[in-house]
């Protein structure tokens, strides 16, 4: 959207629009809100009306920015009958604690985002709680907080998007996201990806039959650590119904012998609380295989199925892909850079040791 669609007369425009039954005032250099409100608190007026609700906004491109996500905000809980007179009347100097305002962002998301409250705290507020939360947000702050995270990280990268988030709504102008960094598919490190028999060997340090079916699970179908809690056995195959990148279809186990040897279709999850989040799953499953002393992490488990696939079945980058619930070009980026010399090499002698290869045309 243009910079210049962020003033007075474009925003009440959008705003009356989407029929949404609130307006953005300005007065001298501030915003507020103007809409037909319940009676406060102690009111002797017995029906709603027309009110003004102080946003301590500037009349700035931010400003406006932020006000209309305010009224669209306000016109949400006017519609659903949920307005509370409590979310408005903090004190003004209140109002900017950063406390205050992650929590006013958090109810704008949650009203217009469908993530689950554990979703909220493990991808959320856990970046949020790094915020002095009794003190005003400033833009200085949140570039000092940025730069205190390792450049070129995962860490460093959430870290700006959600800040960069909060800071919009907030009104305040700073580019976080200069300093995110080439975080990325591409960046992911190298890997010693277990080969098959060490999978087998390490399967047997496993104690527990409900972690030991999870081991199974993530080697057989190259299952992420969280879908292995979310799945099922079903005629056509393994049906992942919930995780990163939404329900799947795994036809197949790679080996398949895997299944009935390891006895894979006889589910035995670990007791663990499934509304916690996909973090804090992965977060279990980690210290699982550090507790059985296997030498390596759940995940590689994932990538030593991407090779099985591509280098000892052969199958293309395409379907591939598609078992592991990705795209080819995120197979490609992140997957291929394991498949090394010696797997290149097999690759070839399987190729041209089939007796349906190629052959020259006769002379």
């Amino acid at each position: 959207m243009a910079k210049s669609e962020y003033n007075l007369n474009a925003v009440n425009q959008r705003l009356k629009a989407a029929k949404t039954k609130v307006s953005i005032k300005q007065r001298g250099g501030s915003l507020s809100m103007v809409a037909t409100l319940p009676p406060k608190s102690g009111s002797d007026r017995p029906n709603p009306y027309r009110q003004v609700i102080a946003l301590h906004l500037p009349a700035s491109e931010n400003g406006f920015k932020r006000a209309e996500q305010e009224a669209r905000l306000l016109g949400a809980r006017l519609a659903a009958r949920e307005f509370d007179w409590s979310l408005y009347q903090d004190d003004s100097s209140d109002r900017d604690l950063a406390a205050k305002l992650v929590e006013r962002f958090k109810q704008h998301y949650m009203s217009t985002h469908t993530p689950t409250e554990a979703t909220w705290e493990n991808q959320w507020q856990k970046i949020y709680k790094r915020l002095p939360q009794d003190k005003p947000l400033d833009a200085a702050t949140l570039v000092n907080l940025v730069r205190q995270t390792k450049r070129n990280s995962r860490n460093r990268k959430q870290t700006c998007q959600k800040f960069q988030k909060l800071a919009d709504f907030a009104g305040l102008k700073v580019d976080l996201l200069q300093f995110q960094g080439d975080y990325g598919g591409s960046k992911v490190e190298d890997r010693d990806i277990p080969i098959d028999e060490a999978i087998v060997q390490f399967r047997a340090n496993v104690t527990n039959p409900a972690w030991r079916w999870v081991y199974g699970m993530m080697a057989a179908y190259g299952l992420r650590d969280h879908e292995v809690f979310f799945c099922e056995f079903t005629s056509d195959g393994l049906r992942v119904t919930q995780g990163k990148t939404g329900p799947r279809l795994v036809f197949t186990a790679l080996y398949p012998e895997w299944v009935e040897q390891w006895e894979l279709t006889e589910v035995e999850l670990p007791p663990v609380r499934l509304d916690r989040g996909y973090e804090y799953l992965s977060g279990l499953t980690s210290k699982a295989f550090k507790r059985y002393g296997i030498p390596f992490v759940p995940y590689d488990l994932r990538h030593a199925f991407a090779v099985r696939a591509s280098v000892k079945f052969g199958y293309p980058i395409s379907t591939a892909a598609a078992l592991m619930g990705h795209s080819p070009e995120t197979h490609l980026r992140t997957y291929q850079r394991h498949i090394n010399q010696q797997q290149h090499l097999e690759t070839s002698k399987r190729i041209l040791g089939s007796s349906d290869r190629p052959k020259p045309p006769d002379a």
